[in-house]
């Protein structure tokens, strides 16, 4: 039976992709900062499945320690983990405009350091069996957006560590994929004031996400298809073409 680490698994799209793997009998470790959504979140898919290999552990990704810990604690008492899905977030958006230092190293912390800490300590224990870590950005990240500077800026750093890491980890026979979803129903977007074309259920995304993670092997997952080609079509536009369309789209 194979492993599946999914951070930030509590809620949102990590809880719907859990469901998934534990459906088609894989064991599933889930892990995020708040234990009490965590064991709430246990019980939940345990009264939706027969497959009982639903594991949790607290972990703050922003702290390196209880990263190594965590991953450590996963591979004795679980086994070797053979795919991890870096979902763990933080998002908080900027509706005034405002350039607030705390919101930026906030972001930092959990979506970059955080991301690179699990990765770090991974590499040690997937390495030379064809393992994946797939991390988890977003679409906001191939171009800046209002009020979106500190979130796009981690989500592109993501994007660009991961084209990065796909040739490099290739000596460790790791396999990289990029996960790009669009607007998905979860608790972080119901914090957004805008409207949010084509927005899709957690399980809409969880299904994409099963199906290609257990897949033919493909580097960026994106969802949905028409409005991540439209992204990816102002990301290549000419920055005075850019800043005209995104000032009327958004009227800033």
């Amino acid at each position: 039976m194979k492993i599946v680490w999914i951070t930030g698994g509590s809620t949102g799209i990590g809880f719907a992709t859990a469901k998934h793997f534990l459906n088609h009998d894989w064991k599933v470790v889930i892990s995020s900062s708040n234990f009490k959504k965590l064991s709430s979140a246990k019980n939940k898919l345990l009264e939706n499945s027969n497959n009982k290999e639903i594991h949790i552990y607290e972990c703050d990704i922003s702290n390196r320690t209880k990263v190594m810990n965590t991953i450590n604690k996963i591979s004795n008492e679980v086994g070797n983990i053979n795919l991890a899905i870096l979902n763990a977030a933080a998002y908080s958006p900027n509706k005034d405009q405002k350039f607030l230092i705390e919101n930026y190293e906030q972001l930092i912390n959990v979506n970059l350091k955080g991301t690179l800490y699990c990765i770090e300590f991974l590499i040690e224990k997937m390495q030379n069996s064809n393992n994946r870590i797939a991390i988890v950005a977003s679409p906001v990240g191939y171009r800046g957006l209002p009020t979106a500077a500190a979130y796009g800026m981690t989500k592109a750093g993501l994007i660009n560590l991961s084209e990065s890491l796909f040739f490099d980890l290739q000596k460790y026979k790791i396999k990289i994929s990029l996960i790009n979803p669009g607007f998905i129903e979860t608790e972080s977007t119901k914090l957004n004031s805008f409207p949010m074309p084509f927005l899709k259920s957690s399980e809409y995304a969880a299904r994409k996400i099963f199906r290609n993670l257990t897949g033919r092997y493909k580097f960026e997952i994106f969802f949905p298809w028409f409005f991540l080609i439209v992204m990816k079509i102002l990301r290549i536009l000419p920055y005075k073409l850019y800043f005209f369309l995104i000032k009327r789209i958004t009227k800033l």
